[in-house]
């Protein structure tokens, strides 16, 4: 967690993974998954998900964050997503980095309480088209006055969107790459995908990263198993990935509501603050989103 604090808090561009997924026996193996999300494709629909991510180093696993949400889809695929990203932070981790804190001085420890404070807020993302806005979260904690959202110029998932599901089933063409070299199994399917392929094919991926992966990075192998409901549609995703000698990201994903009516939309204008308006010592937390 002390690593994750340090280097994450401060970044929101790191990849991950998924862990395995407990396919639903009694459930009918899809005929075809392409043609049934193509159905529930159309403005005002959309689908609701929540994830739970875990952290495997050695023999140890610890659940990350958990989000939930709706993703709106638009006549090709998502066009605008609505979710809530909670860390699972406890008290104790608090304590101890607020000891770090109080080693600083001035406003470099008025900085990191205001950090540690984020943190144990929820992080909610609305994108509508190619604009985001993030509330809460340790953006939350530098905005000015008055104001409650924070807009980027450019579709993001959040602080940690890349520590979330960074595969997205939802988009058509990331489902016809995932079922290209999949193998069937009772009630769905599994394989395997690299970050590299995922880069070209997933707006929802792109935006999770945040930057292309290296060319080292782009060989990094997700591991995904996606059990199907009798209507052919998701209904859980698992995916894995290591991201050391012996540590991994597992991410679960459950799928409800395919089809039903979603409205996502922008925050109100005059709640919004641009990244020009935060107060003096959000670049200092080293947030690629601020700093790059």
């Amino acid at each position: 967690m002390k690593r994750f604090i340090a280097g994450l808090a401060c970044a929101a561009a790191a990849g991950l993974a998924v862990p395995t997924l407990a396919s639903a026996a009694h459930a009918q193996a899809p005929a075809d998954p392409l043609a049934a999300l193509q159905s529930k494709l159309g403005a005002g629909r959309g689908v609701s998900f929540s994830d739970k991510t875990k952290l495997v180093t050695g023999n140890t696993r610890q659940v990350f964050s958990t989000r939930t949400g709706v993703l709106q889809f638009g006549r090709s695929g998502v066009a605008a997503s609505d979710h809530t990203t909670k860390l699972r932070i406890k008290a104790s981790d608090l304590e101890e980095f607020g000891a770090i804190a109080e080693e600083s001085s001035g406003e470099d420890n008025a900085n990191f309480a205001k950090m540690l404070a984020g943190l144990a807020k929820p992080e909610r993302t609305i994108r509508v088209k190619n604009v985001s806005y993030l509330s809460g979260g340790v953006f939350g904690e530098f905005l000015p006055s008055g104001k409650t959202w924070l807009r980027f110029p450019g579709p993001i998932n959040g602080t940690y969107g890349s520590m979330s599901q960074l595969v997205n089933p939802a988009e058509p063409a990331t489902l016809k790459a995932l079922l290209a070299h999949a193998v069937k199994q009772t009630g769905g399917y599994s394989g395997k995908i690299t970050f590299g392929e995922l880069y070209k094919v997933s707006p929802w991926f792109r935006t999770s990263i945040l930057q292309k992966p290296s060319a080292k990075d782009a060989k990094t192998v997700v591991t995904w198993r996606m059990a199907f409901g009798a209507d052919r549609l998701p209904t859980r995703l698992s995916t894995t990935y290591a991201t050391g000698k012996d540590s991994s990201v597992t991410v679960e994903t459950e799928y409800t509501r395919w089809g039903a009516k979603v409205s996502v939309k922008a925050p109100s204008a005059d709640e919004v603050a641009e990244v020009k308006d935060l107060e003096e010592g959000a670049s200092e937390t080293a947030i690629p989103l601020v700093t790059k």
